[in-house]
């Protein structure tokens, strides 16, 4: 499906897992997942290039005429597509600040700045699709613990590398063939609208990576390519139980890949979206770990 397939890599560091601060304080580590708008001007910037969205065919979805298990299985689904768009967001929104601190081109940086409203208004209409399904399933997000954590003694062109590689070139370039794939289940109507808006934003999420690489170029010394091969091969493996799960996947129309097609699309995307561009970058992830994920 959309983006519920990924990002799990910024919640790795710890939702849900430590109750305690460093000084051994209780704190409250997640909350129910609530999502608002605040209206007004706010509102009208954001959707001022993304007027279109409210051109969808909103409140056609009609969940009941789908099976019970189907429509539940895809509010989950769904329901965590809203916390991976947050992750995203945030993910980009570091990828800025490390772009400005190398002193990268302005119109890549602006690009990434772009994206990050992107994937906010990913939020939006997916958690617009999951109030068409009949509501958010129970769900607790832990917003302080969803930034991914580049090594805090990098230099800031570094810092961004690991953060292009891991957001950009794998997580992205994992969800445009999931999306590409929901978007041809589900047919017509509201849902191929929405899936037809995200994959031509995730797009150019998963060149900007790329694009970031290239313009490295020499800056990166061989001992960098050979860490983000292995940041690389790290962030590909916190995907991979995703397609290495045996549990079947449910509710094609409501925008669910059945599992064997879904493990054939990513360990594709894999080889030949994200292996095979980082190579010509020279980044080479270890070949035998590589091989044993996507086997």
């Amino acid at each position: 499906m959309t983006k519920a397939t990924r990002n799990r890599r910024a919640n790795q560091r710890g939702q849900k897992a430590d109750a305690q601060n460093t000084d051994g304080q209780e704190r409250a580590i997640a909350r129910p997942l609530e999502v608002s708008m605040l209206g007004g001007w706010t509102e009208r910037r954001m959707h001022r290039h993304r007027a279109s969205l409210d051109a969808l065919p909103w409140g056609t979805l009609e969940p009941e005429r789908h099976p019970r298990a189907h429509v539940d299985h895809a509010r989950a689904m769904w329901t965590n597509g809203i916390f991976t768009e947050y992750a995203s967001a945030a993910a980009f929104s570091q990828l800025v600040t490390a772009l400005v601190e190398s002193g990268a081109p302005i119109d890549l940086t602006a690009a990434c700045a772009d994206i990050v409203v992107d994937e906010m208004t990913h939020v939006e209409l997916v958690s617009r699709v999951v109030l068409e399904l009949g509501g958010a399933v129970p769900y607790e997000m832990d917003l302080d613990r969803i930034t991914q954590l580049p090594d805090p003694g990098a230099t800031p062109l570094m810092r961004a590398a690991e953060l292009a590689i891991t957001t950009s070139c794998v997580g992205e370039s994992l969800s445009v063939p999931a999306l590409r794939s929901s978007r041809a289940l589900v047919g017509g109507g509201l849902l191929h609208g929405v899936l037809d808006r995200l994959v031509r934003d995730e797009g150019p999420h998963a060149q900007l990576g790329i694009q970031f690489l290239a313009w490295a170029g020499d800056r990166l010394t061989r001992g960098d390519r050979e860490r983000l091969a292995a940041i690389a091969l790290d962030a590909v493996a916190v995907y991979a139980p995703l397609w290495q799960t045996s549990e079947p996947a449910d509710a094609p129309a409501l925008g669910a890949t059945p599992r064997d097609d879904y493990r054939a699309l990513m360990t594709a995307a894999v080889r030949d979206k994200i292996d095979a561009r980082l190579v010509r970058h020279g980044i080479v992830m270890d070949r035998a770990k590589l091989a044993a994920l996507v086997e």
